[in-house]
């Protein structure tokens, strides 16, 4: 399955009415390359995509205005998976059910105590209790509702915050083409009940990836002029090989790593000084932990062994290079 990232960052089309129905000209159209965040200045409008797959797809403006090309644009890139959470309605929701569970509890306890056959509360097999019987078949069918919907809720409160810089792309689109009806994508505005379906397999390779393309995008016209960016006839969508990026990012990644692990080594080699070491390999775990915990998706007991390996290892080499230099 190919795996697409993307950053679309459009002009915000004016909203007066009277300007309607084509709010894809002004800011739509003007080219702003500088690099300003869009929670500072929205005006920033290009469409910058990348994939994976080298086969032909169809173009997004192929498709009908409307649900159709919107559609097709959420389907061909996975950072568009955007959707709410409606996190709201579902612990109203629980907390309905667990109030009905706590008034079943309350009605069972009142028909133990008001039992006046001592039999019947010591063995179920004689209890002939029928109104006991009929609340606990009510308890297994609203704890059977109850877990279900606790496990649909830890299921959907599992998936992943959406991206800030996702959810401006998908606004500004909207906003540049005006094909939609305002209240059906309003849901957009919500921010903090985004969430995004799809999961990201590698953080550190994610977040790199997206700055370097930032990067190119701004600062080299061949990606943004190329005629092999076919997603999208629009002028404002640039598209460009996911996998040649992929590979550079892991270089890049790579060349961190070296640094982070080596560098550290060779200083301790070139100086002297137990004092200067010892504070070289605080640096040096400080920063390890730091990159592990920004990058990564590693567990506090997962960078803990990592950072007490690396200064553990470091340590070693110290005691067995023995002082440096004079």
């Amino acid at each position: 399955m190919s795996q697409l990232s993307a950053d679309i960052e459009l002009a915000s089309a004016s909203t007066n009415p009277s300007k309607s129905p084509n709010r894809a000209q002004g800011g739509w159209r003007k080219a702003f390359l500088g690099f300003v965040p869009s929670v500072i200045q929205p005006a920033s409008d290009y469409i910058h995509r990348s994939k994976t797959c080298e086969h032909e797809a169809p173009q997004v403006e192929d498709f009908r205005p409307g649900y159709p090309r919107y559609s097709t644009l959420i389907g061909s890139d996975d950072s568009f998976q955007i959707y709410r959470r409606f996190s709201i309605l579902r612990t109203r929701l629980l907390l309905q059910k667990q109030d009905r569970l706590s008034l079943l509890e309350k009605e069972l306890e009142r028909i133990d105590e008001e039992e006046i056959a001592p039999l019947f509360l010591g063995s179920v097999r004689f209890d002939r209790n029928i109104e006991r019987q009929k609340v606990l078949s009510d308890i297994d069918d609203a704890l059977a509702d109850y877990d279900t919907l606790v496990k649909r809720n830890n299921t959907m409160l599992e998936f992943r915050d959406a991206i800030p810089r996702d959810i401006s792309s998908l606004k500004h689109w909207v906003e540049g083409n005006a094909s939609l009806a305002r209240d059906e994508t309003a849901y957009l505005e919500r921010d903090t009940d985004l969430m995004s379906v799809v999961g990201v397999e590698d953080n550190a390779l994610s977040r790199l990836l997206a700055l370097l393309e930032h990067f190119l995008v701004r600062n080299f016209k061949r990606f943004r002029k190329n005629a092999s960016f076919s997603l999208s006839r629009d002028p404002n969508v640039y598209i460009f090989s996911g996998s040649a990026l992929k590979r550079i990012t892991r270089s890049l990644i790579a060349s961190l790593v070296v640094f982070i692990l080596l560098v550290p080594v060779i200083v301790l080699n070139a100086i002297d000084g137990v004092a200067i070491r010892m504070v070289v390999i605080v640096i040096s775990s400080a920063f390890l932990i730091t990159m592990l915990s920004i990058l990564t998706k590693a567990k506090t007991g997962e960078v803990f062994m990592a950072g007490a390996t690396y200064a553990t290892v470091l340590v070693v080499f110290v005691a067995g290079n023995g002082p440096g230099p004079a």
